[in-house]
């Protein structure tokens, strides 16, 4: 009860601060997109500039809240801090953040507000075509702002970013707010270039997949051995709606999990443990057998050396970032278990019920129960009522739910290190015991 109760705690405690923090990024974001559609609704450069300040406003929004909370738990804040300075800002920060940024379509989201509020300045059939329908509701790769001069852009900050990693030690202090500019400016150009030149996996992974051949001949051949099972056919319909349910609405609350991790560097190097919290001690037979595998495969000579290739990719990686983080991430949120992370998928979804907005399943603004449940209070009234006041009571609706959102991803966070804390404490009483025996 303790652990179901604590965010609703935390929320209660940290209410003005959390709201404030959301402000400031809400502020940010809009700030961000609507210069960028004064100065850039007819300037793909200036439009390319600006727009990776929203994704920047956005995220240290979310750093600020999830930090504001980290004094409130006490297992999150007896965590070693890291001084801005010796943390590598691109790897472990900006580049996990905007591969989660692109899976949460919050990258299409940014485009499609941009692409809205340029409708004031721009002429001609798209602006005619949005006006028709009230709103954009999808992003096309021919609407967004990136010219050839991109490459150009992506190539400087590069160049830049280079150079300023290779002199942080001796940088200002300041330079810091640079190089994360400098480094989201790159990630953003080169996701949105190659949105624009139409690769289907940045944009719509699920149907890029479904386009591939082996797919397509397995989902062509499962359906003609079927048709003559319709049973079988039944089975599979149900099969796949049941996974399409549980994993598309799993994946994005467990993305929310690896981004609390990597915001407050936890770090988890044993998949052993984190395998048996879900799956018992079959993940310890599992690692063993394989464990055993490679000793022999060893033994008989079978090591392969590293190759020109993977030297190559290791130093991309140093200087492109990777993911490592995230995998941290992924090991210390299997310590919940299926029990926690179950309940806590399920709490997440029904916040999105209350308010879709900043759910981020879906890049279109949705009007949430919250706000159908204000609506029905008020009662009816006429349409210039909502017009005036329908945006201020779906703010209202952002400022309740949205802190609750990530009272509940920190105490998620918080409960995975208790429980990995909690084996080794057990692991450690064992490890006495044995040696007192």
């Amino acid at each position: 009860m303790r652990y179901l109760l604590r965010p609703f705690a935390l929320w209660c405690r940290y209410l003005p601060q959390l709201v404030a923090l959301y402000l400031l990024g809400w502020l940010g974001r809009k700030g961000a997109i609507e210069l960028a559609a004064f100065v850039g609704w007819d300037n793909d450069v200036w439009a390319a500039l600006i727009m990776p300040f929203a994704g920047l406003a956005r995220l240290g929004s979310y750093v600020a809240m999830f930090l504001v909370l980290r004094q409130a738990i006490p297992v999150l804040a007896a965590l070693p801090r890291r001084s801005a300075r010796s943390v590598d800002v691109f790897a472990n920060i900006i580049v996990p953040f905007f591969a989660i940024y692109l899976a949460w379509k919050l990258f299409a989201e940014d485009w499609i507000d941009f692409e809205t509020a340029a409708l004031d300045y721009r002429v001609g059939a798209a602006m005619t075509a949005a006006l028709e329908t009230g709103q954009v509701s999808e992003l096309h790769p021919d609407q967004l702002p990136i010219s050839g001069v991109t490459w150009a852009i992506i190539v400087t900050a590069l160049v830049l970013r280079y150079v300023l990693g290779k002199f942080k030690e001796s940088l200002p202090g300041w330079m810091l707010a640079v190089r994360v500019y400098v480094d989201a400016l790159w990630v953003f150009l080169t996701l949105s270039f190659a949105a624009s030149q139409g690769v289907g996996i940045l944009i719509n992974p699920t149907g890029w997949i479904s386009q591939r051949r082996i797919v397509v001949w397995f989902n062509d051949t499962r359906a003609e051995l079927f048709s003559h099972f319709q049973p079988l056919e039944n089975v599979w319909d149900a099969a796949m709606a049941v996974l399409r349910t549980a994993f598309g609405g799993a994946t994005i609350p467990l993305l929310w999990l690896a981004v609390a991790g990597i915001i407050y560097g936890i770090t988890m190097p044993d998949w052993r443990r984190a395998a048996r919290r879900v799956v018992g001690r079959r993940a310890d037979i599992v690692i063993d057998r394989a464990t055993e595998r490679r000793r022999r495969l060893s033994e008989r000579g079978w090591r392969v050396h590293e190759t020109a290739g993977e030297r190559l990719l290791a130093w991309v990686r140093s200087k492109l970032g990777n993911y490592n983080t995230i995998v941290d991430s992924a090991r210390l949120v299997l310590h919940g278990g299926l029990l926690g992370l179950g309940l806590y998928v399920f709490g997440y979804l029904g916040l999105a019920w209350l308010d879709m907005s900043g759910a981020f399943y879906r890049p279109e603004i949705t009007i949430g129960y919250l706000f159908r449940f204000v609506a029905w209070i008020l009662g009816p009234h006429p349409l210039p009522f909502w017009n005036g006041f329908a945006d201020t009571i779906a703010l209202v609706s952002h400022m309740i739910i949205e802190p609750l959102r990530v009272c509940l991803i920190a105490s998620t966070i918080a409960y995975c290190l208790e429980q990995a804390q909690a084996d080794d404490a057990e692991k450690a009483e064992k490890a006495r015991e044995a040696a007192a025996q």
